[in-house]
């Protein structure tokens, strides 16, 4: 019984030492995205995430889309790369009340693939950065939405 019981005590502590040092390290990521997901103008939450870093226009990366969304609540979208090392991929919409739609975070080791779908509240330009390399590789497209789905209308 007595090494059950040690093996317990062993156990239950690494556990409460790795619950410790994620809970820290979540709340810091929460306040992160809480910042960068604020309701807020395009221009503020772009700025902060460029931090004065020079941004190239592309042709290498996808960014799929319909020309014309006719319900803006459930816009489809693929992002498509033939590029390795991409890092981070943020999106977004510039008229939207929340601009950046999603940020997602990859492994550097494979060329990004995704789809999903976003709301747009009006016809606009729907723009995608990427972290490649320690550059940042921008490319975009228009969306003409007929009905808007961030309540707007």
């Amino acid at each position: 019984m007595p090494s059950t019981r040690r093996l317990f005590l062993k156990h239950s502590g690494i556990l409460i030492a790795g619950t410790l040092l994620t809970g820290k390290s979540a709340i810091v990521l929460a306040e992160r995205l809480a910042g960068h997901f604020a309701a807020d103008n395009f221009a503020t939450i772009y700025t902060l995430l460029v931090d004065n870093r020079p941004v190239i226009d592309v042709d290498s990366i996808d960014l799929i889309l319909p020309e014309i969304a006719e319900d803006g609540a459930v816009v489809p979208i693929s992002i498509a790369s033939a590029l390795d090392g991409i890092k981070k991929l943020y999106l977004f919409a510039d008229k939207n009340p929340t601009p950046l739609l999603a940020e997602f975070e990859l492994t550097p080791l494979i060329a990004p693939f995704l789809t999903a779908r976003i709301k747009l509240a009006e016809s606009c330009n729907v723009i995608l950065l990427a972290e490649h390399q320690g550059e940042l590789l921008r490319t975009s497209r228009w969306v003409n939405v007929m009905r808007g789905g961030c309540g707007a209308g």
